[in-house]
């Protein structure tokens, strides 16, 4: 799961970066036709291993997939990489209490402190004395928002269906959803722009996408939605490091003390779940 958070993490400045060189519906349309293409070479047989209702399901999520990833790119326009990933990474807080609305069951109080720290540490590293929210901070938060729904649907899903076939079904979705949207909204890039920038959008494809999310689907088959979205959260420390190398943002103490934070948020969860194995 924390590598499926360091490729997610990877993904916004990549993304931010090639929105210099291509329009945002046709970065996510060529990215997630990509996308597809893997996977039916990959796994195209899995999705054999779904009754009607299983599939229901599952492009239900891909529904809302769809929806995280227009309003992440348009986000872009209007903020940075960075900012977004921190912005993004409240859903590690927004995800016990979904979780306690609709099942009537709290977490424990360890996974509360992890979930509370982990956003402290957010916080501290998003913190600047002249914050001011735009409209791209604005649909980052609403993104968030559907993140966190996004884990509960898939650890409630990949413990009911083949997990590679749930993020196959996603993915397809997405795409069935994108690409008609950029046909009819955009203008289709010009070979200079996709010479440009084909070698990001392969990246995105085949790591932050194909890989993380089949990943995630095996992980959460096993790990409670708190847990995962705690060690999910991870994606903004990685994230903001990525655009730091990449000369989007810029490096400081401020940073430093929010990564610790984060970072004990994540050994509380982790110390938990040992604790529960020792303890059955």
């Amino acid at each position: 799961m924390l590598f499926v958070a360091a490729l997610w993490g990877v993904g916004y400045p990549v993304s931010d970066a090639l929105l210099e060189q291509i329009s945002p519906l046709w970065l996510l349309a060529l990215r997630f036709s990509a996308t597809s293409a893997m996977l039916a070479i990959l796994f195209g047989t899995r999705l054999k291993l779904l009754d009607r209702r299983q599939f229901l399901q599952a492009a239900g999520v891909g529904l809302v997939l769809a929806a995280t990833y227009v309003l992440h790119i348009f986000g872009l326009v209007y903020t940075t990489g960075g900012k977004q990933a921190f912005i993004v990474g409240t859903n590690v807080v927004m995800v016990p209490f979904l979780m306690a609305l609709i099942y009537r069951k709290w977490p424990g109080w360890i996974s509360a402190a992890a979930a509370s720290v982990t956003t402290a540490g957010l916080l501290v590293m998003a913190f600047s004395p002249n914050i001011s929210l735009n409209l791209g901070d604005a649909l980052s938060l609403v993104l968030a928002l559907l993140v966190a729904i996004q884990v509960i649907l898939v650890g409630y899903c990949a413990r009911r269906m083949d997990p590679i076939a749930l993020a196959a079904v996603q993915m397809l979705v997405t795409c069935a959803c994108l690409l008609p949207l950029a046909l009819l909204l955009e203008p289709f890039p010009s070979q200079p722009a996709l010479a440009a920038s084909w070698k990001g959008i392969l990246f995105l494809a085949a790591g932050p996408t194909v890989f993380a999310f089949v990943v995630q689907s095996l992980a959460q088959r096993h790990a409670p939605e708190t847990h995962a979205a705690i060690l999910l959260a991870m994606e903004s420390p990685f994230g903001y490091l990525v655009s730091i190398a990449m000369g989007l943002d810029s490096w400081s103490l401020q940073f430093a003390a929010g990564g610790v934070l984060i970072l004990a948020g994540v050994f509380l969860s982790e110390w938990e779940t040992y604790r529960k194995k020792g303890n059955p």
